[in-house]
Formats: C-alpha cells, sequence, structure tokens
C-alpha cells in the first residue's frame, strides 16, 4: 500500500505532532517528491529541520489483521548530526524481537512496543547499502497478543528519495 499524498503528509504530521506526553518533535510536514512507493517528507520541528526517505508496506502479513498504518523511515536531522537513521512505526503493539531481512541479510531490531531502529548502530549504513540494491525488505514482528506478522516493503525508489531527503537536509556549511 503506497504511501497516498494527503493521507501521507496528515499521518506523518501526526507522527511529527504528537500528543504533549509524547518526546517527539512538534511541527509540520510536507511531501515534497515521490519515487514509487517511496515519499521525500520535510518537517520543519520544534528541534530543526527533519528530513525523511518514507513508505508503507505494499504487503502485510496476515491480511485481515487489524492494523493501524505502518512507516519505515531514513531520516536525516542536521541538529543533531544524525544522516541516515532507520526507524519503523508498526501500526500496533508489538513484542521484542522484531527483524528486518534485506536480500540474504537479517538485522535485529530495538525499540517499544509501537516503533523500532535497527539494534546495532554499526549495522545502519551496512543496512542502507543493502536498501539501495535490492528489490523488497520483509520487516518479521510479533503482536503482543501473539500474532505473527510480515510487513513487505518495496525498495524500487529508495535510493532516489534518500538522496533527495539528503539535499532537503544538507548542512550548507559542508561539501558532503
Amino acid at each position: 500500500m503506497p504511501l497516498r499524498p494527503a493521507g501521507a503528509v496528515f499521518a506523518l504530521a501526526i507522527a511529527v505532532g504528537a500528543a504533549a506526553a509524547d518526546t517527539r518533535p512538534r511541527g509540520t510536514a510536507r511531501i515534497v517528491e515521490r519515487h514509487a512507493d517511496w515519499s521525500v517528507v520535510v518537517a520543519e520541528t520544534d528541534r530543526g529541520k527533519h528530513c525523511y526517505a518514507a513508505a508503507q508496506p505494499r504487503t502485510r502479513r496476515p491480511e485481515g489483521a487489524v492494523r493501524g498504518p505502518a512507516f519505515v523511515f531514513v531520516t536525516t536531522r542536521p541538529t543533531d548530526q544524525v544522516r541516515d537513521e532507520f526507524s519503523v512505526e508498526f501500526g500496533f503493539e508489538v513484542a521484542a524481537g522484531a527483524e528486518l531481512t534485506v536480500g540474504d541479510e537479517t538485522f535485529p531490531l530495538a525499540g517499544d512496543t509501537v516503533g523500532a531502529w535497527i539494534r546495532e548502530i554499526a549495522d545502519e549504513t551496512r543496512l542502507v547499502a543493502a536498501m539501495r540494491t535490492h528489490p523488497q525488505m520483509s520487516l518479521q514482528s510479533t503482536s503482543l497478543l501473539g500474532e505473527r506478522t510480515v510487513d513487505t516493503y518495496a525498495l524500487e525508489g529508495f535510493a532516489e528519495a534518500l538522496a533527495r531527503a539528503r539535499r532537503e537536509c544538507a548542512d550548507p556549511n559542508t561539501t558532503s
């Protein structure tokens, strides 16, 4: 299910402008470009500019399971000196032990019941490189109710979306 511009901006704006008890940044988000299933999202937040390559799963298994929208993000946050940070919002509450598979490589995830990121930060560069060269990735998790889930994301357009997100959040004081 690819991102739809209006719905995706709304969903991502909600993620950026979360409830008062939440520690996430507040602000507005807009989609600036699309590449296949991937959108380039720029968020102007109270913590500075954040830029994302973002996608929703193309398939979700088991079909018919009650879940909210899911997203994967590869984020650049210049004010935090963060580039190419992978994260996921599951769209339902999960138990520990989620993992991401790209090609022949598996990446364990760490997080909480609603979102996760790469467990070993040293693997993030390898993950992003794998995402650039493979046609899809699968996210395996188990809901708090014990149901095993697999969300599959198409990776066509990822490299282009990531490049644009990086440009949108480029530090004007650097040459890279």
